[in-house]
């Protein structure tokens, strides 16, 4: 046992020093001023190992530094979706905010409430207090009995906490139909068509609602509450498998 233990120890210990050198690889990269190399490592970190908050976190500060402002708010909005408190995703929203010329639509009450935890979470929990207060009510009828002191609490909490959750899904559920601009030099468009009279300009980078898709277009409102059409291949959904798409490519021929 003690020699298995052993082996399992170093296993364990060549998969983190491994693991060590990879983000070290990126990171020397990003501090030499090698971001290309920075986000090619990463990337390829996301892709074999997962999707975590601290990955996009710091793909997004690379793709900044190449100045693909589209590319480095799609990652760190999709890291706040998986940690609402990943410092480097919020301060590097902050700095794009301040000084990159970049707007955002100031959240909403459900938004700032939804925002203390993961939209999986807030539903994991809405779900486990629904069963709950649904066994509370119905095993004491199976039973024939009358419910417990202790079912009744059972109940009353369980009926709480589904209450605070509602809320916190709403707001989860507007977080993720947020959508960030990709393409430069583009009007929102007064009508869902190739030809519509262009109405306020709107920049890379920035952060809009969505509504709803019409004829290869997205009904968005801005920051500043303006609304408008934009064409689907101009924004890309915060809500997403991970890495930001390569809208910037051009297709095959």
């Amino acid at each position: 046992m003690r020699s298995l233990a052993c082996l399992l120890l170093c296993w364990v210990a060549t998969l983190g020093a491994a693991e060590d050198r990879a983000v070290s690889a990126a990171e020397t990269a990003y501090a030499k001023g090698d971001y290309a190399t920075a986000v090619e490592k990463w990337s390829e970190e996301a892709r074999t190992e997962g999707v975590t908050a601290g990955r996009l976190s710091a793909l997004g500060n690379a793709e900044w530094r190449l100045g693909r402002k589209g590319r480095a708010m799609v990652c760190w909005e999709r890291a706040l979706l998986l940690d609402p408190r990943d410092p480097v995703a919020l301060a590097g929203i902050r700095h794009a905010l301040n000084a990159g010329g970049t707007e955002r639509p100031a959240f909403t009450w459900t938004e700032d409430y939804a925002s203390f935890l993961t939209a999986d979470v807030w539903l994991i929990l809405a779900t486990l207090c629904f069963w709950v207060a649904f066994l509370c009510v119905v095993v004491p009828r199976l039973r024939r009995r009358s419910a417990s002191e202790a079912n009744h609490r059972a109940r009353v909490i369980a009926l709480t906490l589904l209450a605070l959750c509602i809320p916190g899904l709403w707001g989860s559920r507007l977080l993720s139909e947020r959508a960030v601009v990709r393409k430069t030099e583009i009007s929102l468009r007064l009508t869902p068509t190739q030809y519509g009279e262009p109405l306020n300009a709107v920049a890379e980078g920035d952060v809009v609602r969505t509504g709803r898709p019409f004829n290869g277009h997205v009904r968005v409102t801005t920051a500043d509450g303006k609304t408008g059409w934009l064409r689907a291949g101009e924004i890309e959904s915060v809500r997403g498998p991970g890495l930001p798409a390569d809208l910037d490519q051009k297709a095959a021929p």
